[in-house]
């Protein structure tokens, strides 16, 4: 007889939504208060988080149930042996595939001990599910319908089975842990198979344990492995902590378990009690889903409430961004819901993301506004005192990983940079000085080339891309000034055999103390102490050349984790921040040591000095530690100090970034401009000139991670962050009022409007980074928008193609072309409907010289048809040179639009050819 099941259909997930839904009030709640939201966006926060983990709790639920009915009724049969045989040989099989690609794709990692935690959480991960399902597998193929009485599901499923399978996944553990790296190959096979060969038997020794008889009822059962195992995982975590744990998702993985545990405690408690019959929990299920679903949808149009829910909130922005995906219905990788930004989701050429080519009166980037600028203007140099030595030695000083509030002569209440103070004393102290880019290898490039990273042509073939070969460096261009230019760096980023362009230029390059470093996992850590070689290293340079005009770029990287203490500075504590400011006292140490020597040697009195970050650190502002993926002031305000003998020491509050420093440099150098460069050369400022711009001008950053992308501008009053990609949010603080960045502007009191503006301002610099070269004067001349008037073909024309492109006419100039000269022909087009994809236009030349295809991309390929849009008229212009000597007459232009063998037609068809090309004009030969 079949034995009734103790909970009713739908009860697993009902129990699961009800366990997210209590979750979710008290880490929205959470959220909202950590976040600093109030009033209705702490109530949106609450919410989104509510409708997040009550489906994410339902989803769980459903799971759990069909996989556990499953299981019952495999277990209500004794199939075969064959049957069982061949179900635990599938389930092992995947088990070991599982395991067999985890290995493949962490065996690289430097951290072999976290690549095998990862590999044995797959193999049990794989193996679990295995163990449960392989007797409904065995059923299943046995066709066997007789049902038995089923055995209660044992105990030993919660208490036996999890240390059973630590202590199996402990053995693939250890195998890898301790197997060396082998070469590609059959090696690497044995390697692998050797590795996962325990997998097979998996999900059959857990299944065994599992049916182990326990005299222990399932009403304690469940508290009693939650309990103990929950105890364990937080005790081995805390034991284990390093970086690689630090990085994790905590937040997701917390409140995952807490919807885990409050639906298995709900389970214990209510229910068996739930009503039984008529579908109720099932449509009690069904009803939360819907709530829950039309709640995520309402309330994910709350950029407030998005916003702290993906910062704070646990299985928020994953969420998010699984529901994105979900509901992009033209592909282009943006929604119109849950926050996406997609202004127009049936468009794929339309969304936040594209690139909005400027003057074409169509919105392709859903920022509210047609694109109408382009990049920057090149440096533009200024005289140079008299008063500053004409035989300039430059000193390039950076520091890795300095954030600017960490120095004394910032303000910082620790004699942490007694050196640094010193050289601020004797110059001009940049008050607001950024650094483009939070991480080293975006940061470093736009110091060397004077150029934002997205501006940047960059050689991918490479981890940590190279600058592209086009990119001009500061010290290619002091050299072509006639400088000894040296560079000294210790760090395996700046690797002389990896090339990555800040070798350009140097005369003398030396990474050799880069080994003094030793990476600990991966490039976020190392372990090791260079800036008293570096230091050594800078003196002997001086003594080579002191008798030379030299351009000198040190970097000092011990400031970067870990952090280590010195027994030559004083100690400022334990922690991490008290760690990291010791290194930053002995970074400084040696700092002092580099401009003494300088000065012993009578350099001091001709040799300028430019100091500056790469970047800074994170120690828990805004919930975010290290650097690397954020725009905050923690990760992105660096010192700037620049002292040129013969002009003022003095402090500067306009803003400043990195790019300034290579125009800046060149022009101390009294050195040609540099057209590539982006920046400004602040020579004016040094002299002691306080620019009109000084209350606008802005910095702009960026940083693009597997995180997404992050976009922001920040002004001597305001930092704007555009949080572009997943989340679509915004940031804005007051740096007067509020220099920690505690409190978001966003969507509250904003007097004057400056966080709009900069928006606006960012939003249009965004677009214009992304256009080539000339885009937005190229768009200007060729597209007018639509409600504009265009201008007048001088050969009119009436035709259609298709019901979609009108050919307005034509302009040919010469229209008598002699032999050896060239045809300029302008096409007017006027759109009236759009066309779909891959549609093209064709160009087509014929005469006495016969036969001449002449198809492109119009605008000179910033205007592909795909782009064209109801309303708009486009002139694209055609150069055609005639070869000399080549055949005289008359020559006839077509043109027409295609798609794999299908043309549009043309009207009238007087106008068209046999072939059903529209016959455009001619010119004349001769």
């Amino acid at each position: 007889m079949r034995a009734r099941t103790q909970f009713p259909v739908g009860a697993g997930p009902l129990l699961g939504a009800l366990a997210g839904g209590f979750v979710g009030v008290v880490d929205g709640t959470r959220a909202a208060l950590v976040f600093g939201v109030g009033g209705r966006s702490a109530l949106a926060v609450v919410a989104l988080s509510v409708a997040v983990d009550a489906l994410a709790g339902l989803a769980l639920g459903v799971l759990s149930e069909v996989a556990l009915r499953l299981a019952l009724w495999g277990r209500r049969a004794q199939p075969p042996l064959a049957a069982r045989v061949f179900a635990y040989a599938i389930a092992g099989a995947l088990a070991f595939a599982a395991t067999s690609w985890a290995v493949e794709v962490t065996l690289a990692r430097h951290n072999r001990f976290l690549a095998a935690g990862l590999v044995a959480l797959a193999a049990v991960g794989a193996a679990l599910p295995g163990a449960l399902l392989a007797p409904a597998l065995a059923r299943f193929i046995s066709l066997r319908g007789a049902e038995r009485a089923a055995p209660a599901p044992s105990p030993a499923l919660l208490l036996l089975a999890p240390p059973a399978a630590a202590i199996l996944g402990g053995v693939i553990f250890l195998s890898l842990w301790r197997a060396p790296l082998p070469p590609p190959g059959v090696a690497l096979a044995r390697l692998v198979l050797r590795v996962s060969a325990p997998a097979l038997v998996l999900p059959w020794a857990l299944a065994r344990v599992a049916a182990l008889r326990l005299r222990v009822p399932w009403r304690w059962a469940v508290p009693l492995a939650a309990g103990v195992y929950g105890a364990l995982a937080a005790t081995a975590v805390a034991r284990n902590w390093n970086d690689n744990l630090r990085f994790a998702p905590w937040v997701d993985i917390d409140v995952g378990a807490s919807v885990v545990g409050v639906a298995l405690v709900l389970a214990w408690l209510v229910g068996p009690r739930l009503p039984h019959g008529r579908g109720r929990a099932a449509g009690a299920a069904v009803a939360a889903f819907i709530v829950a679903a039309a709640l995520l949808l309402g309330v994910s149009a709350s950029e407030a409430a998005r916003k702290a829910g993906a910062a704070r909130a646990g299985l928020v922005g994953p969420t998010l961004e699984m529901g994105r995906q979900l509901l992009d219905f033209d592909g282009d990788g943006y929604a119109g819901w849950l926050g996406g930004g997609d202004c127009d989701d049936h468009d794929p050429e339309i969304h936040p993301g594209a690139v909005d080519y400027p003057n074409d009166g169509i919105d392709s980037d859903c920022d509210g506004q047609d694109a109408a600028a382009g990049p920057p203007p090149p440096a533009a140099m200024a005289p140079v005192p008299a008063s500053v030595p004409g035989d300039l030695n430059l000193v390039f000083l950076t520091i890795d990983t300095l954030r600017a509030d960490h120095l004394g002569c910032y303000g910082y209440g620790r004699p942490t940079s007694p050196e640094i103070d010193r050289l601020a004393r004797e110059g001009t102290l940049f008050e607001n000085s950024w650094a483009h880019a939070p991480s080293t290898r975006y940061s470093m490039p736009a110091l060397a080339s004077g150029r934002w990273p997205s501006a940047i042509e960059w050689d991918e073939s490479i981890w940590w891309p190279r600058l592209g070969r086009g990119v001009r460096t500061l010290a290619e261009a002091l050299h072509d000034d006639g400088y000894f230019t040296g560079g000294i760096f210790s760090f395996n980023y700046f690797a002389a055999s990896d090339r990555r362009g800040f070798e350009r230029g140097m005369d003398l390059y030396d990474t050799s103390r880069a080994g003094l470093h030793v990476a600990v996992n991966g490039p976020m850590e190392s372990r090791g102490s260079s800036s008293r070689q570096l230091a050594d290293d800078a003196i002997a340079f001086f003594d080579a050349h002191k008798d030379r005009k030299f351009f000198l770029w040190l970097h000092f990287y011990d400031p970067h984790l870990s952090y280590e203490p010195h027994v030559e500075v004083p100690s400022f504590g334990t922690k991490d921040i008290d760690l990291y400011d010791g290194e930053i006292r002995f970074t400084d140490l040696h700092v002092g040591r580099v401009l003494a020597h300088l000065k012993e040697l009578g350099l001091w009195g001709r040799t300028a000095v430019v100091l500056t970050g790469d970047h800074g650190e994170g120690f828990g502002e805004h919930g975010v530690t290290a650097h690397g993926f954020d725009l905050y002031a923690a990760q992105t305000r660096v010192p700037f100090i620049v002292r040129v003998p013969g002009l003022p020491s003095q402090h500067a509050r306009v803003p400043v970034g990195h790019v300034d420093i290579a125009p800046t440099l060149v022009n101390l150098a009294r050195g040609k401009p540099e057209p590539t460069f982006f920046g400004r050369s602040l020579v004016p400022e040094l002299a002691g000139a306080r620019p009109p711009d000084e209350a606008t001008r802005w910095v702009f950053q960026e940083v693009t991670s597997e995180r997404g992308k992050k976009r922001a501008l920040v002004t001597s009053s305001r930092h704007l962050i555009w949080n572009w990609v997943p989340n679509n949010t915004t940031e804005c603080y007051d740096r007067a009022r509020d220099p920690a960045e505690a409190h978001d502007l966003w969507g509250r009191s904003d007097p004057g409007g400056a966080c709009q503006d900069l928006k606006g301002e960012l939003q249009r610099l965004v677009s214009a980074l992304a256009l080539p070269p000339g885009a937005a004067e190229k768009i200007a001349r060729g597209v007018t928008p639509p409600g504009t008037t265009a201008p007048r073909p001088t050969h009119l024309l009436d035709a259609m193609l298709g019901d979609q492109i009108q050919v307005r006419g034509y302009d040919v100039a010469p229209e008598v072309v002699p032999t050896g000269g060239e045809v300029r022909v302008t096409y007017h087009f006027a759109v009236k409907k759009r066309l779909g994809p891959e549609w093209r236009l064709f160009f087509h030349l014929e005469g006495p010289g016969g036969f001449r295809n002449m198809d492109h991309v119009p605008l000179e390929g910033l205007m592909p048809l795909s782009r064209w849009r109801s309303g708009q008229t486009i002139r694209d212009t055609w150069r055609i040179p005639i070869p000399p000597g080549g055949p005289r007459g008359t020559y006839t232009l077509y043109i027409g639009a295609f798609r794999a063998a299908q043309h549009l037609p043309v009207t009238p068809k007087t106008l068209a050819d046999a072939a059903g090309r529209l016959r455009l004009g001619t010119f004349v030969v001769r």
